[in-house]
């Protein structure tokens, strides 16, 4: 049995559980981490970051390391059964304007080597492998959950437990349930559907990853998207000679007969053969597009998997968890050091809409793969109304997106135009980016001029006095100041020194 309270505990230690992990132990925070298999997962699952997950790495001052391992993404193309191109989706391959290039490809292994070496860096961090949760309760002043540690029953009391525990979460269960313990022995019958809103994709898919035996530069580059309503699939580019391809199932084929070397050879001739690439997994996945219908039970809550499922067909799954995490670390931190407890009131606020905006997105791609075989058919599509976006690239008629959404109402003036969105990440004179400068604070960028006295530790204020990229950054927001949360979405933009003082006042102290 482990003695003591933690400040939080972790249920999963995947991308997002040990992402969380090391947020809070930079903080300094005491956290237990509770994961199932005996060590990280060899092979590879999630494929696709993009700039703002990079940005978070490099928050946990991890990026330079990852940076080493990723690959910067071309882009994507959609194409018919032929191969004929449809639309050409290419991502720009230079830095944007949050501090990182927008799009990448890597082989998940070595993120979560990165993510899980970076944890030792704490002595508060208490990793746990072969832990499996099997219930979790709480009181008014701490949750309790207990666990088979390595086959020793093992209970652990937490100001915070956090359920980054995939898609049948335990932690999800007790928090969409009505009873004040849960334990695993509920797990089998938990039925996903009374607590995930189901948004209307749901299909089977056959996920083969290959290394390569020789060179092949003539598969390229680009992510192929083939549009062929009897059989759409996907390839990917991934890092050194790792591969992918995605191809839809239909109803009749048995997980058994998909994985067989018949199926798999298949499908993949002719573009390559046993004597190209060995096949290293063969996973067949239900695609869906849920999210959970309730994120938090009082000092309980769920990131990651355990609160929404994505279709892949924007590589966004893990990026969504990682968000998910990087709003709720400066949150728990804020408590944990005497802030008010209902600024976690605006964890899933924020957090859901946001994910679904993702979403729907992927999902509406996805139904492009099935539904379009020709230019025409797939420019009528995409002129349609589709997900808010903030950016795209046209091909003849066609439309190709990327978004980058709104938070959910929550924290700030959801009147101030640009509350909720991302906010730029300039390179500093002294080659530092903006977020090294600022660290884990509150930031506020403001002209030369005299800001509100400020004494406060968590916020960091620098002005545009000798910065021109900062200049620069306040020109393009139209505004005297921009105040930026720690997890660098915008918490307001001021035009004014009246507004700006009455804006800090509403920062949550």
């Amino acid at each position: 049995m482990i003695k003591g309270m933690y400040d939080v505990a972790i249920v999963g230690c995947g991308p997002s559980g040990a992402s969380l992990a090391n947020f809070l132990g930079l903080y300094g925070f005491r956290v237990l981490v509770l994961e199932r298999a005996a060590s990280a997962y060899p092979l590879p699952r999630a494929v696709h970051l993009d700039d703002e997950v990079m940005r978070v790495f490099q928050a946990i001052g991890l990026a330079d390391a990852i940076n080493d391992k990723v690959r910067i993404n071309a882009g994507m193309h959609f194409v018919d059964k032929e191969q004929n191109m449809l639309v050409d989706w290419s991502r720009p391959q230079s830095i944007g304007p949050y501090g990182w290039y927008p799009s990448y490809r890597f082989h998940q292994p070595d993120i979560e080597a990165i993510l899980h070496q970076g944890m030792t860096r704490f002595s508060s961090v208490d990793m746990r492998w072969c832990a499996t949760l099997t219930s979790v309760s709480q009181t008014e002043n701490h949750a309790l959950i207990t666990f088979d540690d390595d086959g020793t029953t093992a209970q652990a009391k937490a100001r915070f437990v956090i359920g980054c525990d995939g898609a049948r979460s335990l932690v999800r269960h007790y928090i969409c349930a009505s009873k004040d313990i849960v334990s695993s022995d509920d797990i089998t019958r938990i039925n996903r559907d009374d607590e995930m809103h189901d948004l209307g994709f749901e299909e089977r898919w056959l996920v083969l990853d290959g290394l390569l035996k020789r060179p092949r530069p003539d598969l390229g580059d680009f992510t192929i998207q083939t549009c062929d309503p009897d059989r759409p699939s996907t390839y990917a580019r991934q890092p050194g000679n790792w591969r992918r391809w995605e191809v839809s199932l239909k109803d009749d084929e048995t997980d058994d007969y998909v994985r067989s070397d018949e199926f798999v050879w298949s499908f993949l001739a002719p573009r390559v053969t046993a004597d190209d690439i060995s096949i290293e997994r063969r996973a067949v996945y239900t695609f869906q597009s849920k999210l959970a219908r309730y994120w938090r039970r009082g000092r309980v809550m769920i990131a990651g998997d355990a609160a929404h499922l994505t279709p892949p067909f924007m590589g966004q799954g893990m990026c969504i968890g990682i968000r998910d995490v990087a709003n709720l670390a400066w949150k728990l931190a804020h408590i944990l050091r005497g802030g008010a407890f209902s600024i976690l009131d605006s964890y899933d606020s924020e957090r859901a809409p946001h994910a679904r905006a993702y979403i729907e997105m992927a999902t509406y791609l996805g139904n492009l793969l099935n539904s379009c075989e020709t230019a025409d058919g797939l420019r009528t599509a995409l002129s349609s109304p589709q997900p808010q976006a903030d950016d795209g690239q046209v091909a003849g008629n066609a439309k190709m997106q990327s978004i980058a959404p709104r938070l959910g109402a929550g924290i700030g003036d959801a009147t101030n135009p640009l509350r909720g969105y991302r906010a730029p990440q300039p390179l500093m004179a002294d080659g530092r980016l903006l977020d090294d400068f600022i660290g884990l604070r509150w930031g506020i960028v403001s002209r030369d001029v005299h800001a509100p006295a400020l004494l406060r530790d968590d916020i960091c204020v620098v002005s545009d006095a000798h910065e021109p990229a900062l200049s620069k950054m306040l020109d393009d927001l139209g505004a005297l100041a921009v105040i930026m949360r720690p997890d660098r979405y915008i918490h307001a933009v001021v035009e004014d020194i009246k507004s700006l003082s009455s804006a800090v006042a509403t920062i949550p102290a």
